[in-house]
């Protein structure tokens, strides 16, 4: 377990954050009104439209081309420029799966550099996945079966090449999968694309003077990860998503590379979240603060009855623990900050409800003795100078300080000090170990349930593996938070915790599954490890 030594641990940060959004909120009507005013004044001025994914329904005995491709994109209103993604645009569209069926895609490559498919929390044989195979050359294609068995959920795939993962995201290689089945038929969701079942893609970038987005170079975001002072949604800054007057649900998913997205709605009105990375929740949880860290899920159910309401994120400071000390870095954003406006249509149709059941979840046994355990222990560690003792404190507490502010060009000074001067990077490890193509680290059996203890002595980190689901059984030795009691692939590990890990799915040496830190920084600096389930 984690050490015992008192700290501010990010659960207080979160719990502070919840706290003060509480004590802002005036009285609800008034509130609604102000914001009510305040979204529809901001809409008239700018009205960017949120654009919306294509949903594309793969039907069996059919092949789905994804086309990995140059195109161009405006993220900024106006400013096209060039990205990269699946169909000529920003991203890919989002591919509608049905259990029971399998359906099949062909990954096309017409990019100038090796790429591959992740299929993040999708249930499927390694030799299907590509979490860190095969890499397909320029010109080259794969096709790859995916049998559909899982409940309805909302997931999403991405080009996952090892040391890349944070370029390629960045570039637009990502897009959205959606699962359904016969229990989400039956419960009269919200369900009409794009109108009241809308998908929001969240992320975050700094953009130069001509509207392109600019990734910090490696020796500034390293230690941290990139976090951007602009949001963005289904690519756009600055977005206006139109909505019915009734019940709308939102599918959520945060494709940054390390922001924990810290929602709440502008004027603190209650939402309800139905579903976690891999499924429906047992039942409704009312909340009206919800943390999202990099590659997880939710869908929320929000009642724009009573008005139109932006949504909005509060900063995303975190700890840095360097032996006894422990430093709080800030964020780029200094306060709350609007994600999504939104404006409200005539609502027409009868209006859906929101259920009072929605799924059941495995049942979690009464006790985990005799269960085989595993200890997986992420590091973030000086680098070479540093731990001869060359460089010292001092350079630790200055890179502190820099990474915090990442600039917006490529080179440039940061802080007050030129990233270049910053010294050898940070060593990012799993249990003393950095990433190696083709080491299999652990061996897992077929079938297996297993507890996979987490621990993060350093700093946070969103935890993800392939293959598989888990139940959190705890957090810091406390119960799970309210948002991770379902079903999950990728959870925020603040210090500690434990995952109760059930495995379906094979995967040889050859293709192996992976786990890691979903912080593609981190992920792309070593911080992730391979296994077989055979």
């Amino acid at each position: 377990m984690s050490s015992t030594r008192p700290r501010l641990t990010r659960r207080a940060l979160l719990a502070g954050t919840a706290v003060g959004l509480i004590g802002l909120a005036a009285p609800a009507a008034a509130a609604r009104k102000r914001a009510t005013a305040e979204t529809q004044a901001r809409g008239a001025a700018e009205t960017t439209p949120l654009p919306v994914p294509p949903l594309v329904e793969i039907t069996p005995g059919t092949v789905h081309d994804l086309v990995a491709e140059p195109g161009t994109h405006a993220f900024l209103k106006d400013r096209p420029v060039a990205v990269a993604g699946y169909g000529g645009g920003y991203m890919g569209p989002a591919l509608k799966l049905k259990r029971g069926e399998t359906a099949r895609i062909r990954l096309v490559n017409r990019l100038d550099r090796p790429t591959n498919l992740h299929w993040h929390g999708l249930l499927v044989e390694g030799r299907f996945d590509g979490g860190a195979v095969p890499l397909i050359a320029p010109g080259e294609s794969w096709e790859t079966p995916l049998a559909v068995d899982q409940p309805a959920t909302t997931l999403w795939y991405h080009a996952h090449v090892p040391g890349h993962a944070a370029r390629d995201l960045h570039d637009g290689l990502a897009g959205l999968l959606v699962v359904e089945d016969e229990i989400a038929a039956t419960l009269g969701l919200p369900s009409t694309w794009g109108v009241d079942d809308l998908p929001l893609v969240l992320q975050d970038r700094d953009f130069d003077e001509a509207g392109r987005p600019v990734l910090p170079p490696p020796e500034v975001s390293l230690r941290h990860g990139f976090r951007g002072r602009t949001p963005i949604v289904n690519g756009v800054a600055g977005a206006v998503a139109r909505v019915p007057e009734r019940l709308v649900r939102l599918r959520l998913l945060n494709a940054s590379s390390a922001r924990t997205w810290r929602l709440a709605f502008e004027d603190r009105r209650a939402f309800h979240l139905i579903a976690t990375d891999a499924g429906f929740l047992d039942v409704p949880v009312e909340l009206t603060f919800l943390p999202l860290a990099p590659g997880e899920r939710a869908e929320i159910l929000v009642d724009f009855a009573v008005g139109a309401v932006a949504l909005v994120t509060e900063p995303d400071p975190h700890e840095f623990r360097l032996g006894h000390a422990v430093t709080v870095v800030p964020d780029v954003l200094t306060g709350p900050t609007g994600v999504l406006a939104f404006e409200t249509i005539r609502a027409d149709g009868p209006a859906p409800t929101r259920p009072k059941t929605l799924a059941t979840l495995p049942t979690l046994p009464r006790s985990t003795l005799g269960m085989p355990r595993r200890r997986f222990e992420l590091r973030v560690r000086p680098g070479i100078e540093v731990a001869t003792g060359v460089a010292g404190h001092d350079h630790a507490a200055r890179a502190t300080v820099v990474d915090a502010e990442p600039g917006p060009s490529v080179g440039a000074p940061v802080g007050g000090v030129d990233p270049v001067a910053l010294g050898p990077p940070p060593r990012l490890t799993i249990n003393g170990k950095r990433f190696a193509a083709g080491r299999v680290d652990e061996q897992v059996r077929l079938g297996a349930t297993e507890i996979w203890e987490i621990v993060t002595p350093d700093m946070a980190h969103p935890f993800h593996l392939s293959g598989a689901h888990f139940r959190v059984l705890s957090e810091d030795g406390d119960r799970p938070k309210l948002w991770n009691a379902g079903l999950k692939d990728t959870v925020l590990v603040e210090n500690s915790a434990e995952l109760l890990v059930t495995f379906t799915e094979r995967a040889d040496p050859a293709a192996p599954f992976v786990y890691r830190c979903q912080m593609l920084e981190h992920e792309d600096g070593g911080m992730m490890g391979t296994f077989t389930v055979t």
